[in-house]
């Protein structure tokens, strides 16, 4: 069975946009009394049932029809529908008065809904913004987590490697330059200053240097000192020179050390305010089917005894190559139509044709025992399984009462032999209404007027009891 799919609850202003309808005076004004009859006997079950929103729609519906529409059909002041007014009149002030109790009970479950959702929402909003606050706190931490490390290892590299102490044996640097110096003076070429007398070789002339004792004695440490060798690749100063490190990029490094994690949103959870409120009452698309308008079907439930029995009851009939027809009758319960009855009523039938008589007597039955209309049932004892136009209009009569509705045809001569049908809606439901031929048999715009329902929509075979009167007896 397909989802359900509820509709929040709604105002009384908008339920009662549900509950506009519309009348044709062309058509017959007994088929206007009949569909009432049903609009009512379904708002009584749904407001027993406390599903005020579904009987809310159907009791305005009825006071729509009986006290604006059906006053204007041209028919409706006829003499013999009397005592059809009558009971109109009386129904539309039961409804106006389920309509006057039910309203504020409807204001108040919309109004707590309203409240519920808005509630809701703030809750929701909170917790997003307190959940990005905690995001944003985290990456804050985590920034500052990553500082410290890198000012803790940046200071522990500067405690194993000093400037100074990596220069401390290079020449005129640091600590030992004196020491470096005098070991570059002892070990390298001795200085040697002329003797006390020397010949000048151009003349021949033999000189004596007047202050010689300043020149005698001189310490070591007074002679000017020899700039420092160039650096070779093999020198002591080559093997004491820092090595600055080459730069590393970002993109590297974030491969060579372990990444930072970075941490995940959490998911979202969707709050509910605490307490829960009790659940309201809502309407709900039993069938999770629609019309082609987008309005909801109810799911109807057929019993699959459904065919061999009428078959069995229209078994003489089809021999004799006449058409038996059926109404399909049945309760309401949760919002789901069922099936429990199939009634046989007084009828003429031809080979293509069927009527029924005596309605009085099919409508009295149905109103003793409570017994809605879901559509009908008829054979094609030697056509094929298909809606004719006939067929098409008598079922027209059935789905303006009930949207649900459908026509079952058996054609126990043909394959397939068994067909669920409803007319579209649109464009079938309106084609067929405004239809004016009055010929039985005549053709249709060439448009998806009818489609087949069978087990694939609304529609859901299943077993169960099936009660079969039959009133031709």
């Amino acid at each position: 069975m397909p989802q359900q799919q509820p509709v929040p609850p709604r105002s009384t202003k908008e339920l009662g946009r549900l509950a506009s309808v519309q009348m044709d005076s062309n058509t017959p004004i007994r088929l206007y009394f009949r569909s009432a009859d049903l609009l009512i006997k379904q708002a009584r079950v749904y407001k027993m049932e406390k599903d005020y929103q579904h009987a809310y729609v159907l009791y305005m519906k009825y006071t729509n029809l009986g006290i604006k529409e059906l006053p204007r059909h041209p028919m409706y002041k006829d003499p013999e529908n009397k005592k059809a007014r009558i009971i109109i009149k009386k129904n539309c002030m039961e409804a106006l008065d389920a309509l006057e109790v039910m309203n504020p009970i409807l204001t108040k479950e919309y109004e707590q809904y309203v409240e519920q959702m808005g509630q809701q929402r703030r809750l929701e909003q909170k917790y997003d913004i307190d959940a990005r606050h905690a995001q944003q706190l985290k990456g804050i931490t985590t920034q500052n987590k990553y500082d410290i490390d890198q000012d803790d290892k940046h200071q522990a590299s500067e405690e194993q490697w000093s400037l100074q102490n990596a220069l401390k044996d290079v020449a005129g640097v640091g600590s030992n330059d004196r020491s470096y110096a005098l070991e570059e003076t002892t070990t390298g070429p001795i200085t040697e200053y002329p003797s006390r007398t020397f010949e000048n070789q151009s003349d021949g002339y033999l000189y004596e240097p007047r202050n010689q004792e300043r020149y005698q004695n001189v310490p070591a440490s007074a002679q000017p000192p020899i700039p420092p060798k160039p650096a070779l690749p093999d020198t002591k100063v080559a093997n004491h020179a820092p090595i600055i490190p080459p730069k590393i990029s970002l993109e590297l490094q974030s491969h060579q050390e372990s990444p930072i994690p970075v941490p995940t949103l959490p998911p979202k959870v969707r709050l509910v305010p605490d307490p829960v409120p009790t659940p309201l009452p809502e309407l709900q698309n039993s069938s999770g089917a629609t019309t082609e308008r987008g309005e909801p079907l109810r799911r109807l439930i057929v019993p699959k005894s459904l065919q061999e029995k009428f078959l069995n009851i229209a078994q003489q009939n089809t021999n004799r190559n006449i058409e038996t027809c059926g109404i399909l009758a049945g309760t309401l319960k949760n919002n789901v139509l069922q099936v429990t009855t199939l009634i046989i009523p007084k009828q003429n039938g031809t080979s293509d044709t069927c009527t029924t008589e005596n309605e009085e007597e099919l409508f009295e039955y149905q109103d003793t025992h409570d017994l809605l209309t879901f559509g009908w049932i008829h054979t094609h004892p030697s056509q094929s399984c298909f809606l004719s136009s006939l067929d098409l209009h008598t079922h027209c009569s059935y789905q303006l009462m009930l949207p649900e509705a459908i026509a079952i045809v058996c054609a126990p001569k043909h394959n397939p032999s068994y067909g669920v049908f409803r007319l579209t809606d649109p464009p079938g439901l309106d084609v067929i209404s405004s239809c004016r031929i009055e010929r039985a048999f005549h053709p249709h715009p060439d448009l998806p007027i009818y489609t087949d329902t069978h087990n694939t929509s609304h529609v859901l075979n299943q077993m169960h009891e099936l009660h079969v009167v039959d009133l031709r007896r």
